[in-house]
């Protein structure tokens, strides 16, 4: 007898096992900033293309007057001016006091890298001196040979902007400089010249700071921000920059630095679950989207760093339209087109990667539990007449650690983040609604770790006009389903990342010339604008020899227990919330929009029909050549069926 009961115990624990394993998953979380540093001088925001001057998230906070210069710098050791006789510093800590560091006699324009500096007198001579030496001593290099409105160094190169808005550039690291053209366009009335991070920003005299754009952009000037009367409304007349800070000097000498107008609530959040060998990563970010090239990218170097399956990696977007651009807007204003590609690269890839590797860094036994809410944040706003056409779902899932009972959230629902459009907040950095829901919930729950993934909000907008109290709404319904009792989710793990591919014809060139000129398209010079880029970007397709346009629409799926979570690509509307929850009733099924691409809406029948903006204008604005077919909605549901995952 007691020879068998080793044998039976072990039957005892693989019969038990399975049932035990399938209810307790390892789980982590993690988090990153999303918020710009001071290595941008401002970013465009997303969401909306009005004001048509542009959203731009560049304040300036003042530091007090300075004394009158002729030309002011920034450098490692603080900011420097002359006033014609004398150079001036200024220490980093304390920029309002200022010391003598050597004689300037006729200098007219500085600028400084390391410890050079370079300048201009005022018959055009240029010189250079050595600011690590006891005493600073000019030495002439060459002259100018053309009149100077502004002069910076970037890497042991001398920029120069004339008075016809012309750049040349002169190497000053030996001997006498020789002057060459740039290829950087035409810039008038150029008032202040200056390096940031190997990009150079400029200073207008009307005040308009314009950076020189990436290589995709041609090295056009891009504005990135002006005097909008809200959150700008000084008259800046010089800028510099010093140890990563900008700052500018106004025409009454006042000084001031630049920071990003936020809230400082920008964040990529991830949850990884691990059942036994499967995984899944679900990841959210406050931003208005990405685009699936992006995500790609991404994705992969989590594949690489991680091991982790693409399939495994679900990215959803908050779509607040208060974050910096990060995917391609074509037919926008041109400061709107592209992200900037550091920011998207840098900031935004980094933080995505490092919350992932945070959250499989740190996953730990826990319970997972599914319960879902109401709340009637939004309406929809495209189909009037059909207000049953609006998911009110705020769908939460508990993650319950078993080591100390701690818990963390995930919760969903479909709303447009598009609350603050006037004043100040339409110029700020924010992550709208859900940022407010999300800290209400972890304040009043005790818990850092809360996640939110935006539902198919392509179609409804908010029926307060107040993110705060959207926010609290939101946060309310998510604390009531907690308090209720929630569904135990249990079972194995699968992921499956599917592609519905659907090819829509390009009009013809006679199609799309009627359109660019027919009056009543362009009402106004926002619409003008848009749709003459717009015919110019599909005349060009045409021109290539492009008879289709590939929409493909991504399906992404997870499996986790009896809870799936489906994910659409771009901005899904409304009903295919109804239509996939209606292919698997009774079961725990949660449909996000804003899953991994964001290029375009995902309308039906009945926006096409409509002709609406989510059924057709949007897509000129998305740089798209045309809506879905009228059985969009018929095919992917279809598909979705046939797949069945």
């Amino acid at each position: 007898m007691r020879k068998r009961m080793p044998f039976i115990s072990l039957l005892l624990f693989l019969f038990l096992k399975p049932s035990f394993s399938q209810k307790i998953y390892e789980v982590g979380t993690g988090q990153a900033s999303l918020e710009p540093d001071g290595k941008f001088v401002s970013l465009a925001l997303a969401g909306y293309a009005s004001p048509w001057d542009g959203r731009f998230t560049i304040q300036w906070n003042e530091k007090g007057e300075i004394p009158s210069f002729i030309s002011i710098t920034g450098g490692k050791n603080g900011l420097y001016s002359v006033d014609g006789q004398s150079l001036f510093r200024s220490s980093l800590t304390n920029p309002l006091r200022w010391e003598k560091v050597g004689d300037a006699v006729d200098i007219r324009y500085i600028s400084i890298e390391e410890n050079i500096i370079i300048g201009i007198t005022s018959d055009g001579h240029l010189k250079k001196g050595d600011l690590s030496k006891k005493r600073l001593k000019w030495k002439e290099i060459g002259i100018t040979g053309r009149s100077v409105n502004a002069i910076t160094i970037a890497a042991d190169r001398l920029y120069l902007a004339d008075g016809e808005g012309l750049f040349w550039i002169a190497d000053i690291s030996s001997g006498k400089v020789k002057w060459e053209r740039t290829g950087i366009p035409l810039l008038k009335e150029v008032a202040s010249l200056i390096d940031v991070d190997e990009k150079l920003v400029a200073l207008t005299t009307k005040g308009v700071l314009f950076q020189q754009g990436s290589t995709c952009q041609h090295n056009k000037w891009i504005k990135i921000g002006y005097k909008n009367g809200i959150t700008v409304v000084e008259d800046m007349a010089k800028i510099a920059v010093a140890n990563h800070h900008i700052y500018g000097i106004d025409g009454n000498n006042r000084l001031y630095i630049a920071e990003h107008c936020s809230k400082g609530d920008l964040s990529a959040r991830a949850l990884a679950i691990r059942s036994g060998d499967n995984i899944a990563v679900i990841v959210g970010l406050d931003l208005t989207g990405i685009n699936n090239k992006f995500a790609a990218i991404v994705k992969e170097e989590l594949n690489r760093k991680r091991g982790l399956p693409i399939s495994a990696i679900f990215i959803n977007s908050s779509h607040t339209h208060f974050a910096p651009v990060t995917q391609n807007w074509p037919t926008w204003q041109e400061s709107n087109r592209l992200p900037d590609s550091t920011y998207l690269y840098t900031t935004v890839k980094e933080a995505i990667i490092n919350a992932v590797c945070q959250s499989l860094d740190n996953v730990k036994s826990a319970e997972l539990f599914f319960g879902r809410g109401k709340a009637q944040l939004g309406y929809n706003r495209s189909l009037p007449d059909r207000p049953d056409l609006y998911d009110d779902a705020v769908d939460v899932i508990r993650f319950r650690y078993l080591h100390d009972h701690s818990e963390g959230y995930l919760f969903m629902a479909a709303c447009h983040p598009v609350l603050g459009t006037i004043g100040k907040l339409n110029f700020s950095i924010s992550a709208n609604f859900p940022g407010v829901a999300r800290k209400l919930i972890e304040e009043k729950r005790g818990t850092s770790c809360t996640i939110f993934l935006q539902g198919t909000a392509g179609d409804i907008n908010p029926l307060d006009d107040s993110a705060d109290v959207t926010g609290e709404k939101l946060a309310n319904e998510v604390i009531a389903v907690l308090n209720r009792p929630m569904q135990q989710i249990s079972g194995a793990i699968t992921t499956f990342l599917d592609t519905i591919e659907v090819d829509i014809d390009m009009k013809s060139r006679e199609e799309l010339l009627v359109f660019i000129r027919d009056e009543k398209n362009n009402t106004n010079v926002m619409l003008a604008e848009r749709n003459q880029i717009w015919g110019e970007i599909m005349l060009s397709h045409l021109q290539n020899g492009m008879k289709q346009f590939s929409m493909p629409v991504y399906v992404h799926t997870l499996n986790i227990g009896n809870w799936k979570l489906v994910g659409f690509s771009r901005e899904t509307t409304s009903p295919y919330s109804f239509r996939l929850k209606e292919l698997w009733p009774g079961k725990m099924v949660s449909v996000a929009g804003y899953t991994n691409d964001v290029s375009s809406y995902l309308p039906t029948r009945l926006h096409i029909d409509k002709r609406n903006y989510e059924g057709m204008d949007s897509f000129y604005w998305y740089g798209m050549p045309d809506t879905y077919p009228l059985d969009i909605e018929e095919r992917i549901i279809s598909q979705i069926q046939k797949n069945n995952r």
